[in-house]
């Protein structure tokens, strides 16, 4: 059983922790699950404190839904946990004024 605690302070906000549990690759426990934005057989893509996190696999699953307690069971085989951190916009050309004539 692999465990995988993740929390990343943040002095800007206060942020909740998530874990994420995964048991031969069959099931996963993850806590901290502010949303379930899609999912299918093969991905699963949750909202979590520190942005996404995607789950790949196949036959995955929802076996367990508590959004009340941010907790979220898989089953199913996982390939792949991915996670993507939100990107700040860009301000474009911030630093570019137009030239008077």
């Amino acid at each position: 059983m692999t465990h995988i605690p993740t929390q990343q302070p943040d002095s800007a906000s206060v942020r909740s922790s998530h874990t994420l549990s995964l048991d031969r690759r069959r099931h996963a426990a993850v806590t901290g699950v502010a949303d379930v934005l899609s999912f299918h057989e093969t991905e699963i893509v949750l909202k979590i404190d520190t942005g996404l996190m995607i789950l790949s696999g196949q036959g995955l699953h929802i076996a367990k839904l508590l959004l009340e307690e941010g907790r979220l069971d898989v089953d199913g085989h996982v390939d792949s946990v991915v996670y993507e951190t939100p990107r700040k916009p860009l301000k474009a050309f911030a630093f570019w004024k137009p030239r008077k004539r």
